[in-house]
């Protein structure tokens, strides 16, 4: 982590460096990631539409329910994996899903999505979450028939589809399936290191921006919000009992990250009501960059991996309470 901030910023300029110096972290600690069970399964009828299982050898079990995170990688819409072969032999992205299931008893789904190779398009990222959540609501997850606390995480990319799966009018119907009920209920989002919008973003994503968003004003989540917002406050997750938290690495682009997040911080507190303002928190991760964080969890270093503690944290606390009637 010392070495992060002499990488820089800049998105493109710090993957390859990032990645180098934590794959031999992870590789030193590969027996403990392929230790947990994983299984993979397809939430739909494309060939992207997969995801993967891992299962908590000690599910983490109160009130009577049982938690399942589920894990929306980035990658700037046109690239990513539920496993990358090249960095550390598949183990990136399986840390994560071993790391929340060891230490904090969590069933992990990590799912794929339809990247723009696959012809994705504005709001196929909300389509992908939307049937991966149906298909979680019809199939058993992990193991054990408690009734479940869904957590939803999205990374860079991931956030954006999420941010599109928990706003936009199209899935309103998926998530009354998991706003009510004494099944599986949404208790909690994870907006993580995402571009809330692209105002200020670097010129050379104009052409990927127009060709997935189209309106990328209008259909990035800080105009998804707007239009929520006026539509409906509360919005359907806070009258639900869902809570919100925008998390963003200390040394996130300015740019596209941290000035973004500060707009939809702002944004979301225009809602003035009790349950509006009581379901946003915002975080920042110490030291970390934007791709460093899901790189350092099981590295086994806990300032590397104090972040994923953050998000269990607030995780956890929820679920001290029992989901809205």
């Amino acid at each position: 982590m010392d070495q992060l901030p002499k990488f820089g910023k800049a998105i493109q300029d710090i993957v390859g460096p990032t990645f180098a110096l934590y794959t031999p972290l992870l590789q030193q600690n590969e027996a403990t990631i392929k230790s947990v069970q994983r299984e993979t399964f397809s939430y739909g009828s494309h060939e992207r539409q997969k995801l993967d299982v891992y299962t908590s050898p000690n599910p983490s079990i109160v009130n009577g329910r049982r938690p399942v995170l589920m894990f929306e990688y980035g990658g700037g819409l046109i690239r990513g994996s539920r496993n990358l072969p090249m960095f550390g032999d598949h183990l990136v992205h399986a840390n994560v899903g071993a790391f929340f299931a060891l230490k904090f008893g969590y069933t992990v789904v990590v799912a794929d999505y339809r990247l723009m190779s696959h012809g994705a398009k504005f709001p196929s990222g909300g389509e992908d979450i939307a049937l991966a959540v149906e298909w979680m609501t019809t199939n058993q997850v992990g193991e054990g028939v408690e009734p479940i606390d869904l957590y939803i995480m999205g990374n860079s990319a991931g956030g954006i589809h999420l941010s599109t799966f928990l706003l936009h009018p199209e899935f309103a119907q998926t998530r009354q399936k998991v706003l009510s009920g004494d099944g599986m209920r949404l208790r909690g989002a994870v907006l993580l290191s995402v571009p809330f919008h692209f105002a200020i973003a670097h010129e050379s994503r104009t052409d990927t921006l127009e060709a997935y968003f189209g309106d990328y004003e209008a259909n990035a989540p800080l105009g998804l919000l707007k239009a929520a917002r006026k539509a409906q406050t509360p919005l359907d997750i806070v009258k639900g009992g869902a809570r919100v938290l925008v998390l963003n690495a200390e040394l996130d682009p300015d740019d596209e990250i941290l000035r973004p997040g500060i707009d939809f911080v702002k944004e979301w507190l225009l809602m003035d009501d009790v349950d509006s303002r009581n379901a946003l928190a915002v975080d920042s991760m110490t030291g970390h960059n934007h791709v460093s964080p899901f790189a350092a969890l099981n590295t086994g270093i806990d300032q590397e991996e104090a972040w994923g503690c953050q998000v269990a944290a607030f995780c956890d606390n929820i679920r001290k309470f029992k989901p809205r009637a």
